[in-house]
């Protein structure tokens, strides 16, 4: 015999679902800011590149002011025709203030921090980074009470966890 309860029985018992409740770190409720899989750390100069090579990577970056391409093109028509450019450079003139009017209230896009993410993770290795660059000064902060919390729990959401007493 199988050991299961036969299906006319079934719904006779208290629970006959699942004895274990859903806690997968998939779950939206379960979820970790974290690496869950263990690797060899590295320095902290591969971390850098690392960042560099995102950063180079990234879509729809922007370096600098979307009008740089235009006024450079004017300047450059300045330093050719110094005496003149009052009547030689006028479309590159029209140009830059075309594109400053459109861009007037163009700002710079925020830098997005990659290294915080990596140090948080604690990816790197301790001290000496290499042998070629000498005794590294790189050291994670210990966790102690005031930086880190002592005892505390906190949840974020609609329900209240409920006070156990002692």
């Amino acid at each position: 015999m199988s050991g299961r309860l036969p299906l006319r029985a079934a719904p006779a018992t208290l629970y006959s679902g699942c004895s274990k409740a859903r806690s997968h770190r998939a779950l939206p409720q379960f979820q970790q800011f974290e690496i869950p899989y263990k690797f060899p750390r590295f320095p902290q100069i591969f971390g850098e590149w690392i960042v560099r090579r995102i950063r180079k990577k990234e879509t729809g970056k922007e370096s600098g002011h979307p009008c740089n391409k235009p006024f450079d093109t004017f300047l450059d028509c300045c330093r050719r025709h110094p005496a003149t450019y009052e009547k030689k450079c006028r479309t590159e003139a029209g140009k830059c203030l075309a594109c400053l009017e459109e861009h007037k209230n163009w700002k710079a896009p925020q830098a997005y921090q990659y290294m915080r993410f990596l140090e948080y993770f604690q990816v790197f290795s301790e001290g000496r980074q290499s042998y070629d660059e000498g005794p590294g000064k790189f050291r994670y902060t210990k966790p102690e009470p005031r930086s880190h919390g002592a005892g505390t729990v906190l949840a974020f959401g609609a329900q209240v966890p409920k006070r156990v007493g002692r």
